[in-house]
């Protein structure tokens, strides 16, 4: 028996899209090299022939205004200082030098034979512009038009058919030449660069019609050998959508279609026994939303069944997920701020700033005090250490007596004060809109071991949960315990401080006794000394 040979989808694909990538790097490659060809002509272009041009335009000018200038400045002008005499100066010390310079720069790109000749055109402009030195240099004042020599030496030399203007006429028939060369090569250039564009052209086009035409022919195999099968499938397919299960099964092929096909008729059988499973699983853990497809829809009459029962059970997960996220929340929060207390536990003010400042942002509140009781003179007083508002640390002084406003009365009260309802001149809350009134308000006393040692003011735009009240409850109580032992440290370190100053003070008198009793020594032993002296007389 003969076996056909089929390829798969995935075979098919690979092969239509190579032969297209292929095809499109061949023709890339061959744009690319033309391009750069294209591009390597206009370089030379512009940045070798053009200037090449250019720069020998201006030695030509230079030699040319050269000759006439030293002509007229010594057959005429007969001066040493002229204008005229200036200008050639110019042109011999500096614009000289500079086209001499530029030209050998360029000509590292000139073939041998054009670097041969331009160096024969420097040899004599050298000898050139080195006579003109050499006369400027000898005819240096009036005396010596004067002189007899003046006709032989200079105006014989400088003369219409002199061997000097000879030489300048010579050097300038030479650069034209070398301009005329450089033309021509560029009109070759330019002729290149005119057909490369034409083939460039004409191979886009070319390159373009051939992928083209091999795109619609791979489009056109893969719609002749899958469309017919996939026509087929669509129509179950449809039917299906409807809530609708076909009777008949899909008729299958060995390629990727007719594995869909089987696996679509495998899908029927299961639907149909999902009908009858999903009536039975009607009081499971199911939860999820659906929408029957049509009358003929069975497995969503079904399923439409067991969504009633499975609400309820949905909704109970639904409240123990959320509790269960709160606890986490509330967790994580106490642990981090038990952090804060092993790392920030210097002093009231370091705590305060760094605790309200987190427990403001942990709690997503606008606003947080934090108030220490302070024992005065004049009597208790709660003063706020630490500020926080919309991602800025504020410091000001703010004393509040027991009884005074919210934060007062909690201290009276020793418990937490909540508010929903609050007085529009209570607090503003700004915002990048403007300021808003606070929607709640939250006041919690530090207490630990029975005694308060502050109160925590939180101020929100939104609705304080009860989840968070409960959270900083139990953190007050550990702003509280953190509190009390930097106020005893702070005791502890004053005493100690006061008890070593007073046992400097002791250590002071005792040495100025020391030193009182060194001298009553003194004393006695010169009192002695003199009885002894006066006793020897007698």
């Amino acid at each position: 028996m003969k076996t056909k040979f089929k390829l798969n989808i995935l075979t098919k694909l690979i092969i239509g899209f190579g032969v297209i990538i292929i095809s499109f790097l061949i023709s890339y490659a061959y744009i690319y090299k033309m391009l750069e060809n294209n591009k390597k002509l206009t370089k030379t272009v512009n940045e070798v022939v053009v200037p090449s041009m250019s720069t020998l335009n201006k030695l030509s000018s230079s030699v040319f205004e050269s000759k006439h200038l030293l002509k007229n400045w010594v057959l005429f002008e007969k001066k040493s200082n002229t204008p005229k005499k200036l200008r050639l100066l110019k042109i011999n010390q500096k614009n000289y030098i500079e086209t001499k310079y530029e030209l050998k720069q360029l000509s590292k790109d000139w073939s041998q034979e054009e670097i041969q000749t331009l160096n024969q055109i420097f040899s004599l402009a050298d000898s050139w512009f080195s006579q003109q030195k050499d006369i400027m240099k000898r005819l240096n004042s009036p005396s010596k038009y004067e002189s007899e020599d003046y006709q032989e030496k200079f105006v014989t030399i400088v003369q219409e058919g002199g061997p000097l203007m000879d030489l300048a006429d010579n050097i300038k028939i030479q650069i034209d030449n070398m301009y005329s060369a450089k033309k021509d090569i560029l009109l070759d250039y330019n002729i290149k660069m005119e057909n490369s564009l034409k083939t460039f052209t004409n191979s886009i086009v070319f390159s373009g019609i051939i992928l083209i035409v091999m795109v619609l022919l791979i489009a056109f195999l893969f719609i002749n050998s899958m469309l017919s099968p996939l026509n087929n499938i669509r129509k179950i397919v449809l039917s299906m959508s409807k809530g609708k299960l076909p009777e008949n099964k899909i008729p299958i092929s060995t390629d990727e279609i007719g594995q869909m096909g089987q696996a679509l008729n495998n899908l029927i059988i299961g639907l149909k026994e999902k009908s009858n499973f999903a009536q039975e699983i009607e009081s499971g853990k199911y939860k999820g939303d659906f929408k029957i497809s049509g009358k003929d829809d069975i497995l969503g009459n079904s399923l439409l069944a067991m969504r009633n029962s499975l609400a309820e059970a949905t909704k109970h997960e639904s409240i123990r997920h959320k509790e269960n996220e709160e606890r986490s929340w509330i967790t994580q929060g106490i642990s981090e701020f038990n952090e804060i207390v092993r790392e920030h536990n210097g002093t009231q003010e370091e705590f305060g700033l760094i605790a309200i400042n987190k427990l403001t942002r942990y709690i997503n509140a606008q606003v947080g005090g934090l108030y220490i009781i302070s024992h005065e003179e004049e009597g208790t007083v709660l003063e706020l250490i630490a500020f926080y508002a919309y991602d800025r640390h504020k410091f000001f002084e703010q004393r509040i007596l027991p009884g005074q406003n919210l934060v007062g009365q909690c201290y009276l009260e020793k418990d937490t004060i909540f508010l929903t309802d609050i007085p529009k001149a209570y607090i503003k809350i700004s915002s990048g809109l403007g300021k808003e009134d606070a929607k709640s308000i939250l006041i919690v006393p530090l207490i630990v071991n029975e005694k308060i040692y502050g109160i925590i003011e939180l101020a929100s735009l939104n609705i304080f949960e009860a989840y968070q009240i409960e959270f900083i409850e139990k953190v007050s109580e550990v702003f509280a315990s953190t509190i009390s032992t930097i106020q005893t440290n702070m005791q502890t370190s004053g005493l100690l401080e006061e008890l070593q100053e007073k046992t400097e003070v002791f250590e002071m008198k005792e040495k100025e006794n020391l030193e009182l009793i060194d001298n009553l020594n003194l004393k006695v032993k010169k009192l002695t000394d003199e009885i002894l002296k006066l006793h020897n007389k007698e």
